[in-house]
């Protein structure tokens, strides 16, 4: 076996040095680092040797220097020593594809990936803010047979990246340390159990297109909360959206309305192609409608997992449909929700 000396770094986007003291678990740090000493700055200027245009929203600017805020992880892996090989003419060889033994390398690239998505997801639910990455920088040292050293780069990069969103994420001090027990306490089978509604969700914050951000913050809500194939969604999902968020009367009839509202306002778009009504304040008034409904789902995923370890996110939400139909028809029988 090969012992393979591992770095993962890359820039933070859109957050500031809050974003220092969040855990993300794995062995991963945060620091905020001056532009000119990042090992990777070369793979974030352009042709000009200016900064890529994707990362000036994510710039910290003091004293007429640029800082980012930057992760970081150091790691050790092992991978099979690769052996020469017999060729077509009776020999043993061993190219240097052969050394670079990148067909080993890649899962652990693609496993850290995944793991930091996910962790950049929760964030995202947990607070509003376009956090994410753009670019994830692999780089792998090695040794071969004594003599052949290596040094390997590989890059993750985001293609659908938004970038034109400058919303930052940013921690009070009582938020970090919330926000730390919230990665703590749904990273791993919380998330996975409710992964695909995130990913929709996610997938809705990375538009750029308002209409289309929109269409995906629906759909991560009906897949969440309603049947498949479910007929009559507007009325059944404004109800239950209601029913999970809504505290009072007026609360609860409230929500009721402005989702209903948007129903219209993604059907007006996505049948008629006037998408006039879907401005910054709706896409980001429904955006914090699934954040919240997202945070009231990944709880009950918890809290049954830890009760049945073998739980399906079927089962979960069937438990999450069969509560909600009980609260509709109570508010319904009181008058807070339209019979």
């Amino acid at each position: 076996m090969v012992d393979v000396n591992v770095t993962v770094s890359g820039i933070i986007m859109c957050c500031d040095e809050s974003v220092c003291n969040v855990n993300l678990g794995r062995g991963y740090t945060i620091e905020k680092c001056p532009l000119d000493e990042l090992p990777f700055k070369n793979a974030i200027m352009d042709g000009r040797n200016n900064l890529s245009i994707d990362y000036l929203t994510s710039r910290i600017i003091e004293d007429g220097k640029i800082y980012f805020i930057c992760l970081k992880k150091m790691d050790t892996i092992q991978i099979e020593e690769p052996h020469p090989h017999l060729s077509a003419d009776g020999t043993y060889r061993m190219s240097n594809i052969d050394c670079m033994c990148e067909d080993q390398l890649k899962p652990y690239m693609d496993g850290e990936t995944q793991y930091l998505n996910e962790q950049i997801n929760l964030l995202r639910i947990f607070k509003a803010g376009n956090i994410g990455f753009r670019d994830i920088f692999f780089n792998y040292k090695f040794t071969i047979g004594g003599f052949i050293s290596n040094s390997v780069n590989h890059t993750s990069y985001y293609q659908t990246r938004n970038t034109l969103a400058n919303e930052r994420f940013t921690l009070s001090v009582p938020e970090t340390a919330l926000c730390n027990q919230w990665l703590c306490d749904y990273r791993n089978e919380p998330y996975t159990l409710l992964k695909n509604s995130i990913h929709e969700f996610s997938w809705g914050l990375e538009q750029v297109d308002l209409a289309t951000g929109f269409e995906q913050y629906t759909t991560a809500l009906e897949m969440t909360l309603l049947p498949q194939n479910q007929q009559g969604k507007k009325q059944m999902l404004a109800n239950r959206v209601s029913a999970l968020l809504g505290g009072t009367s007026q609360e609860i009839q409230q929500v009721h309305q402005k989702m209903l509202n948007f129903y219209r306002f993604r059907s007006e778009s996505l049948h008629d192609g006037n998408g006039s009504n879907i401005t910054d304040t709706e896409l980001k008034e429904l955006e914090n409608v699934t954040r919240e409904v997202l945070k009231k789902c990944i709880e009950r995923c918890k809290a049954e997992y830890q009760s049945n370890h073998a739980i399906t996110w079927a089962e979960v939400k069937n438990l999450i449909m069969s509560d909600l139909v009980t609260q509709v028809t109570l508010l319904k029988n009181s008058g807070a929700l339209p019979a």
